[in-house]
Formats: structure tokens, C-alpha cells, sequence
């Protein structure tokens, strides 16, 4: 493969990635705020902590990809001339991903916490702590991003300071904002997982307590499929950006070429709308892996079709009222010619 096609190849995924992402995740994001707004999971603490997911996912996607296509698509400039919007964009598309996947990692927790033996550790899965839980993860990524502020400068393109501070925002994001959440995902997921197998008697027995408490099981039961799901998948697609960075650290010294600079360059976007393929996931795999997910859903929109229907169901029912007034209108009178 020579130079040019590589060339080629790094143009058409540019081009028409972006929107194909922009597409996935927004009909994504919508679908999982339609079903997780529902009592059943809003009421969850998992399902809480799967819509702030939601949430944040559809915030970046949208605000990463419009920005993305007006310096490369559309021919802005404002990245490279305004040092403010500079660290702007910079610190909010770090920041986003971030909350995303500090939700997922509480998720990964609560489900851990659900399904341990220990009654203590058991009501910590609870909405109203899930609620307190909240705001963790937007002061704490907020603040330890908040370098970037100061060191995302104008040279004369939006880039961090070269040196140490290149080096050091390389390992900030392969262990702070990537090997540290996809341990602490990974561990939850596997203790979640010896957890039930403990556990599974325990379920058996409590779900026959009462129907409240065995819809309650089966929602736990379904939560935690989800989250064993979403964390293996996030695991190899953030796994897959942080091979790239630890590349980029490696071969900071070697001399490239202009090949080596292309197949660079190419995979940068790969690895880049990879990236952004992650936070488009969650829907896809809730349908797939969740029937309970699947039900909701299909109760969710038919509500919605009902309401936006609404005025065939009056309009119905009126115009019958009509014919059947008209008809009974036209009797009468054929009774009184009778009589007279």
C-alpha cells in the first residue's frame, strides 16, 4: 500500500465517519433516555447512573463531532486563532468522555454492591445514593482536566506545550483517564460476576417473597447484564485508543519517515472515531443483551405514537357520535310520518 492510497483511505473515513457517528449516536442517546426515563429503571440505581451515562455520551458525541467537522470539514479556523476556544473544546472533549466513563465504572460498583452476600454492602445499591453519587464524577474529572486551561496553547495550532507537559498529558490520559477506570470496571465486573454465582440461590429464594420484590430481582438480574456487557465492550474499544497513545509515548524518539508519518495519520482517525464509537454503543447492546430493555422501549414509543395520535382517538369516537345522532334524527321522523 503505498502513500497515496493511504492518503485516500485517511480522507473517505474522515469524511464520512463523522456523520455516520452523529447519526448512530444521537438515535442511540434518544432511545436510551426514552427507556431509562421509565419508573422501573429510573427508580434503579443502576438505570440512574445508565442515563447520566447517556447523558454525557450525548453531550460529547454532538458537541466532539460538530466541532470536529468545522476545522476539517468546513473550513473554521476558530481552534487555531482563538486561544480561548483553544482550551475549550480541548478541555471539554476530554472532560465528556470522562464522566461517561466514570458513570459506567459506578455502574460496574452498584452492580458489584447488588449482588453481594453481605446485607450492609447491599444497601448501598440504592437510588438515593446513586443520586448523592451523582456530581463524583463531574467534580473530580473537572478538576484534575483543569490542567489543560493553562498548558493548550497557540503554536501557532491548538497543541500542548511541547516537553514535559506533552509527556506528561500522554500518561495522564493512558492511566488516569484509561487504565485506571477499565481496572476499576474490569475488577467490579469480575466480582460482580463470582458474586452471583454465590448469590443465585439467595436471588431464587428472595424472588419469592413477593411480586414487587421479584420485579425488583428481575430488574437487578437484567442491570447487571447489561453493565458484564458494556463493560467488556468498553474495555476493547477504549483498550484500542490507548494503544495508540502508548505508541505515541514509545516513538516520541524515532525518526519516521513519510510512510511511517501516513500509516501514523490514518491510524489516528481509526483509533480516534473508535473512540467515538464507544460512547455510541450502549444502546445497540442494551436491545441486543436486555429483554427487559427491549419491553420498556417498545412501551415507551408506543406511548409516545399514542400521544402524538392523540386526535385520531377524539376525532373517532366524535364523528361515530354524529352518524349515530343523524341516524337516530332520521327515524324519528319517519315514525311521526307514520303516525300522521
Amino acid at each position: 500500500m503505498d502513500i497515496v492510497t493511504l492518503q485516500i483511505i485517511t480522507a473517505y473515513i474522515s469524511h464520512y465517519t463523522p456523520y455516520i457517528i452523529l447519526v448512530l449516536g444521537n438515535i442511540g442517546c434518544i432511545c436510551n433516555f426514552l427507556t431509562f426515563t421509565a419508573k422501573q429503571l429510573r427508580q434503579n440505581s443502576c438505570g440512574w447512573y445508565f442515563l447520566m451515562s447517556a447523558l454525557s455520551d450525548f453531550i460529547f458525541i454532538n458537541f466532539g463531532i460538530f466541532t470536529k467537522l468545522s476545522s476539517e470539514q468546513y473550513g473554521s479556523t476558530l481552534q487555531d486563532t482563538s486561544l480561548a476556544w483553544c482550551k475549550i473544546r480541548t478541555y471539554f472533549t476530554w472532560v465528556l468522555p470522562c464522566f461517561a466513563t466514570g458513570y459506567l465504572v459506578l455502574a460496574s460498583l452498584d452492580r458489584c454492591l447488588s449482588t453481594s452476600t453481605n446485607a450492609r454492602l447491599r444497601s448501598f445499591s440504592h437510588i438515593k445514593i446513586a443520586h448523592r453519587m451523582t456530581c463524583i464524577p463531574i467534580i473530580l474529572y473537572s478538576l484534575t482536566t483543569s490542567h489543560q486551561f493553562i498548558y493548550f496553547v497557540l503554536q501557532p495550532e491548538c497543541t500542548p506545550l511541547p516537553g514535559t507537559y506533552s509527556y506528561f498529558l500522554s500518561m495522564y490520559s493512558i492511566i488516569w483517564t484509561s487504565l485506571i477506570p477499565q481496572s476499576a470496571i474490569l475488577i467490579f465486573g469480575f466480582v460482580t460476576y463470582l458474586n452471583i454465582r454465590k448469590s443465585h440461590q439467595r436471588l431464587i429464594q428472595s424472588s419469592k417473597h413477593s411480586i414487587h420484590q421479584q420485579q425488583r430481582n428481575r430488574t437487578d438480574i437484567q442491570m447487571i447484564k447489561i453493565t458484564l456487557v458494556q463493560v467488556i465492550c468498553s474495555s476493547i474499544l477504549l483498550n484500542i485508543r490507548t494503544a495508540y497513545y502508548s505508541y505515541t509515548v514509545l516513538s516520541t524518539n524515532i525518526t519516521k519517515d513519510n510512510y511511517r508519518y501516513e500509516v501514523e495519520s490514518l491510524s489516528l482517525q481509526i483509533s480516534s472515531y473508535i473512540f467515538y464509537f464507544n460512547f455510541c454503543k450502549s444502546f445497540f447492546i442494551n436491545t441486543l443483551t436486555s429483554k427487559l430493555f427491549r419491553r420498556i422501549l417498545k412501551e415507551r414509543l408506543f406511548l409516545i405514537w399514542r400521544r402524538i395520535t392523540w386526535w385520531k382517538i377524539r376525532v373517532a369516537p366524535n364523528f361515530s357520535k354524529q352518524m349515530n345522532q343523524t341516524k337516530l334524527g332520521t327515524i324519528n321522523k319517519v315514525q311521526q310520518n307514520i303516525k300522521l
